[in-house]
This record gives structure tokens, C-alpha cells and sequence, in this order.
């Protein structure tokens, strides 16, 4: 196992923010995992796309649902609370694009990602924004197995024309600090998240320009 796979597991269920309760039908349902189609991803439900560099390796569904249970795993330990909450997020919430800058397995120290999900949130009437789903989030994985500190303050940031509210985080695995940015925003009785994770300014640099190539119709 490479230095960096689990905090890759970790990152993946990160932002996947579990809240509690449960919602009648299954995001599926409603929502479509997108396309990527020469390096670019549509999605039609929330008529966004994204442009990846060239090089990126995609995930496809079966290795981001590995990798969600692997993460949801080293998330809730043996706290058996913790274990139904990651349970029952698997009919609220859709992993749309998981992207490594490097192909898993790839010996280097940190594999740089985007994730982009969407967790139904139309039946939890307190959230109506991404500054709202964040409280709920930091204050769920601040109470689990991981060792994540967040910033004291949200920031707010552009994707595509849109107010992304941005929550700030850092996580200790793998012998690394690992950086994330967690960008969050509610539609269509959803939220739409985008996770960036590095641990190199260069890393950061490269994300923001990924996500600077943002645009909803």
C-alpha cells in the first residue's frame, strides 16, 4: 500500500456529510451520475460542466463505491452509531465525478483529487445553504474517527457565476497534513459539493484551476 491510499480513502467520504434522518427515495432516483466525454464532465441535472486535464484518471462507478465503503469504514471505526449514519447517506448522496491527478497505486507522496457529490437535503428544512450544510458537517466529522481540524471561518467563492460557500480543513494521514477545500452550495433540493484536496501550493494551484473551469448554463 503507496504512502497516500488512505487518505485517498478518507478524502472520498469526506465530504460526504451523513446527516441524519432518512429521505424517501433514493437520490438516483431523481439526479444522473454525468458524463465524461474528452476530459469533460456534464452533469444535466444541475446543467454544469467541468474540463479535467488530459492526464487526470477518472474514476468509474465500481472504484467510487469501493472507495466510499473504504472511507466510510476508516471513518466510523467500531462506533456503531457512526456505522448506520454512513449507512443510511448511501440513499441521500451521489458521488458525480471522483478525479486523481495520477492513476491509484501511483507511487507518489499525495495524489492530488476533485470530487464533485450531491446529497438530498429537501427534507432537512433548516438547510438552505452551503454555510448551513457545512455547520451540519463539520460538527458530524468532528465527532468521528478522523483527525480533522477546520478553519474558524467560511470563505465564499465563484464556481461557474455561483456563490460556492467554502469550508476550509486539514487531516493528518499517511504521515501527511493533507489541505481541503470543501465548496457547497444548495439546489434543486440538493447540495452540490466540490472537494479539492492537496498538499503542496502547486496542488492547490492546479485544483483551482480545474474548478475555474466551472460553468453552469
Amino acid at each position: 500500500m503507496s504512502a497516500n491510499r488512505p487518505a485517498q480513502f478518507l478524502i472520498v467520504i469526506l465530504c460526504v456529510l451523513l446527516l441524519p434522518g432518512c429521505v424517501p427515495k433514493k437520490a438516483t432516483d431523481e439526479v444522473d451520475f454525468g458524463t465524461v466525454e474528452k476530459s469533460v464532465y456534464r452533469n444535466k441535472y444541475f446543467g454544469f460542466s467541468l474540463t479535467l486535464p488530459s492526464e487526470w484518471s477518472v474514476q468509474d462507478q465500481e472504484a467510487k463505491q469501493r472507495l466510499s465503503e473504504m472511507g466510510g469504514k476508516l471513518m466510523a471505526g467500531e462506533d456503531r452509531r457512526m456505522k448506520n449514519i454512513v449507512k443510511a447517506s448511501e440513499h441521500r448522496t451521489i458521488n458525480l465525478l471522483t478525479a486523481f491527478k495520477h492513476p491509484l497505486g501511483t507511487p507518489v507522496r499525495f495524489n492530488p483529487s476533485v470530487i464533485c457529490l450531491a446529497e438530498r437535503v429537501g427534507n432537512f428544512s433548516g438547510i438552505k445553504s452551503g454555510k448551513d450544510y457545512h455547520a451540519h458537517g463539520r460538527k458530524l466529522m468532528e465527532s468521528s474517527q478522523m483527525p480533522i481540524t477546520f478553519a474558524q471561518d467560511l470563505t465564499v467563492e465563484k464556481l461557474g457565476g455561483i456563490d460556492f460557500d467554502v469550508m476550509h480543513g486539514s487531516i493528518a494521514a499517511g504521515g501527511l497534513t493533507v489541505q481541503q477545500k470543501y465548496y457547497a452550495a444548495v439546489m434543486k433540493d440538493y447540495a452540490l459539493v466540490f472537494i479539492t484536496s492537496f498538499n503542496v501550493p502547486e496542488q492547490q494551484s492546479a485544483l483551482q484551476n480545474i474548478l475555474g473551469t466551472v460553468a453552469f448554463k
